[in-house]
């Protein structure tokens, strides 16, 4: 056996949110007027994702931290980005965008996860690692995932966030276990270049046309379409 141990991210990995980032700035995109296509929810989506975690990268290289208006104009410029938008009416596109309120997600256990669980326990340890915040133990709690990770690092518990590879480290120490023989599994491209930089194996959950973005000197071990097609890499 390759690994010993699989520590996964839970946003979009674990759990989904309805509206997801895709359907909620896709709707803005609407609101303009302007025709989404699948291909653009998926490329606002990637946007958006891209926008969020490189304003993490950019605060842990010491970057003022974004406001939660700073923010949230980040992720309407990267999802107007993907649509073919006249320059001069960009900002006030913009001010549109920034008038349409976040609606509330709720949070769902991914269709098969209970069962890929099952399945892994017994066979590997199991960890996760997670930007999030620290209500996110309340609900691994609530909807019984918890009892199948020996250790949870939350970002907001520990103070770290990825990329920082030291939030990997935390998981491996608690772990006991050394990098080589541990597979990451998570959705954001960061999550490849966090898992690389722990020196760890990653399986990157996208669509087999999404590609990393050129920063990321790394490329993923594996590419899955979602969680549940980790049994066929393992």
């Amino acid at each position: 056996m390759k690994y010993e141990a699989i520590i996964f991210d839970v946003s979009d990995t674990l759990v989904e949110y309805s509206p997801n980032w895709a359907q909620v700035f896709g709707d803005k995109i609407r609101s303009l007027g302007i025709d989404v296509s699948q291909k653009m929810t998926w490329e606002i989506n990637n946007a958006v994702y891209w926008a969020n975690g490189e304003q993490t990268r950019r605060e842990q290289n010491g970057a003022p931290r974004a406001t939660e208006g700073e923010l949230s104009r980040m992720m309407d410029e990267a999802a107007l980005s993907c649509a073919d938008c006249p320059i001069e009416l960009k900002e006030t596109y913009l001010q549109i965008m920034s008038r349409i309120p976040m609606p509330k997600q709720k949070m769902t256990v991914i269709n098969g996860v209970f069962d890929l669980l099952n399945t892994l326990r017994g066979k590997y340890r199991l960890a996760i690692v997670s930007n999030h915040y620290k209500w996110l133990i309340d609900y691994l709690k609530e909807t019984k995932l918890y009892e199948y990770f020996e250790s949870i690092i939350v970002s907001e518990v520990v103070g770290i966030e990825k990329p920082n590879v030291r939030i990997m480290e935390l998981a491996l120490t608690e772990l006991g276990l050394p990098p080589e023989i541990c597979l990451y599994v998570g959705d954001h491209p960061l999550d490849v270049l966090c898992a690389k930089q722990a020196r760890m194996d990653c399986a990157w959950i996208a669509r087999k046309e999404d590609k990393l973005h050129e920063s990321i000197p790394f490329s993923e071990d594996y590419k899955i379409s979602k969680v549940t097609q980790l049994l066929n890499i393992l």
